[in-house]
């Protein structure tokens, strides 16, 4: 079991450094809404947005698409909100707003070298 979720864990880390994916992890919560909020004004649209019984309670999710690009955007209460996409969007985005860029998967470990 442990093996296969360290191949797991270095498959997604691989899958970023190819993709030249980034993540903006720990967004407080009244951040986050008003980050959807914004993206949407600037053109952005829901491809996708969960609705769980514990929807936006416990954790929240939303896909969204401009043209190619996509984000995909997730909060819980523990953690806070996150965006994915590629790296230089993220990077954009991190620079308007003063957020801190990763290059790694917001569940990812920092203690797992892959």
């Amino acid at each position: 079991m442990k093996n296969r979720n360290f191949i797991c864990r270095a498959l997604t880390k691989l899958r970023f450094r190819v993709l030249g994916l980034a993540t903006i992890k720990g967004i407080p919560t009244y951040e986050f809404r008003d980050l959807i909020k914004t993206l949407k004004s600037e053109g952005w649209y829901v491809t996708y947005e969960y609705y769980g019984s514990d929807a936006w309670v416990h954790y929240g999710q939303v896909k969204l698409r401009h043209d190619l690009r996509r984000l995909n955007l997730e909060w819980d209460d523990k953690t806070g909100g996150s965006i994915e996409g590629a790296g230089d969007l993220i990077r954009g985005i991190a620079y308007t707003k003063g957020y801190k860029v990763v290059d790694q998967w917001r569940w990812a470990e920092d203690s797992w070298i892959a």
